[in-house]
């Protein structure tokens, strides 16, 4: 855990403040409205050392402990950036996890996925934040009935490859990927608005903006043609505007790190903003979506 949160984040989170920043710009200038899935120990500016700490299990477990509890470590508390993205108007906050502790029924007990919700409710409501929707840490859906007694509405569902896709032999699965990514051979998945009543929306994984093999996206980026892998998503943008459907895009404000990546988000926005232009298609978080699908019950 360590080792690889050193690897990808940088030491103090300004790098993760600025594609924050950047990103919000960008959906700002085309009108795109986002679901920002937040971890609750982020609503902290410093640590208040709460009676309820899952945090002081980390003792001796991980290195980061020591970065954590008892500071006020930039990377660790982000009340700043949360104040960044409600202040743009059109951001909606959501639930994920107040640890980041991945919702496994093997691993997370139901005392400890209460915890999980309660506290994150308590931080969030402090910073007058309400929200509706749940985007689990990992994608690993758990505990709905916590989270639908809590008052959530909806959910993020993990995105499902064919069959062709998800094979791990000789890593063939994101081989074809990246093949398909580059000639648009299979379609993105788009869907109806609709849910079963009685339960939350699920609300279905279209694609991960940066589900491409990080060297040969370097190589397109260092041959300008990194908007090159975007065909798929485009076509899918479009596709599901003519069949009135739902296309879902995710990614995490990190993976954003080159003048490249910002210029692909800017691309992908210009097809939605052209889609709304003409009528076809709206921008919504994941909370307004599932009030249009329950408004079908």
């Amino acid at each position: 855990m360590d080792e690889v949160r050193a690897r990808l984040f940088s030491p103090d989170g300004t790098r993760e403040r600025e594609s924050v920043r950047r990103i919000l710009e960008l959906c700002d200038a085309y009108g795109i409205r986002g679901t920002w899935a937040i971890v609750g120990h982020l609503f902290y500016q410093h640590c208040e050392d709460c009676p309820v700490c899952p945090v002081k299990a980390w003792k001796g477990k991980y290195r980061s402990f020591d970065e954590i509890f008892g500071t006020g470590e930039p990377l660790w508390y982000g009340a700043d950036v949360i104040e960044m993205i409600r202040a743009q108007g059109q951001q909606e906050i959501a639930f994920h996890g107040y640890t980041h502790e991945i919702f496994d029924p093997s691993t997370m007990s139901r005392d400890a996925a209460k915890v999980e919700v309660e506290e994150w409710l308590r931080v969030a409501h402090r910073a007058g934040v309400d929200a509706r929707a749940v985007v689990f840490p990992r994608n690993c859906v758990a505990y709905l009935d916590e989270l639908q007694e809590a008052g959530f509405i909806c959910y993020r569902s993990e995105q499902v490859y064919p069959l062709l896709l998800r094979t791990r032999y000789f890593n063939l699965g994101s081989i074809f990927r990246a093949i398909d990514h580059l000639l648009s051979i299979t379609r993105l998945p788009i869907y109806e608005v609709r849910t079963i009543c009685e339960s939350m929306v699920n609300v279905g994984t279209s694609q991960h903006f940066f589900d491409f093999p990080a060297p040969l996206e370097e190589m397109l980026d260092k041959m300008n043609l990194h908007r090159l892998r975007l065909r798929r998503i485009a076509y899918g943008i479009h596709e599901a505007a003519r069949q009135r459907r739902m296309l879902h895009i995710w990614a995490h404000p990190w993976e954003f790190s080159t003048g490249q990546d910002f210029d692909k988000l800017r691309y992908i926005f210009e097809h939605v903003a052209h889609e709304i232009a003409q009528g076809r298609m709206r921008s919504v978080g994941m909370t307004e979506f599932a009030k249009l699908a329950l408004n079908k019950c």
